[in-house]
């Protein structure tokens, strides 16, 4: 299928670029966060990390990578499935376009990249810290290893080591 190879060859691309870049260390404003219907994050997870960051709703943007598309999103946010690629790899949704334009400067990635389309958003998403479960690939700036499911105690590491290297209060 030409769409996967398509995206394939994106995801090695931005796995190059995202290897050559810098990190500027500031303190974060704005998140954007990454997740899945696995991932079982919930409302009451994002008041947690918000009340953590010291940041407020609207500093936020949730984008949730489903199998198939629906209508329900219990986090608010943009919809992507492998339906959002065209037959040539591109995204077709202008609102997703969008998002990927925005910069960031916290990307928190709940998912556990297991397939492409996770794992071209979570590289696609333009961000100058990147957070991420810990995994075999080299695309966060920092892994958290915590037991699968634990929301909280993935949210509480990165926020103690968010402080030491200074992108937290």
């Amino acid at each position: 299928m030409i769409k996967n190879r398509v995206i394939k060859k994106n995801i090695n691309n931005m796995t190059k670029t995202l290897r050559n870049r810098s990190v500027i260390v500031k303190p974060v404003q704005k998140v954007a966060i990454l997740n899945n219907p696995q991932s079982n994050l919930t409302l009451q997870n994002l008041q947690y990390l918000e009340k953590a960051l010291g940041l407020n709703s609207s500093s936020f943007e949730i984008f949730t990578i489903k199998e198939r598309k629906d209508n329900y999103n219990e986090l608010r946010g943009i919809i992507a499935t492998i339906d959002s690629f065209n037959a040539f790899g591109k995204i077709k949704s202008e609102t997703i376009s969008a998002f990927l334009e925005r910069e960031y400067d916290l990307l928190i990635d709940f998912t556990n990249v297991s397939n492409i389309v996770e794992k071209y958003f979570s590289l696609a998403i333009k961000a100058n810290f990147r957070v991420g479960y810990s995994n075999p690939e080299e695309i966060y700036d920092m892994m958290v290893l915590v037991k699968e499911g634990d929301i909280k105690g993935f949210i509480d590491e990165m926020i103690r080591y968010l402080k030491i290297i200074g992108l937290s209060k």
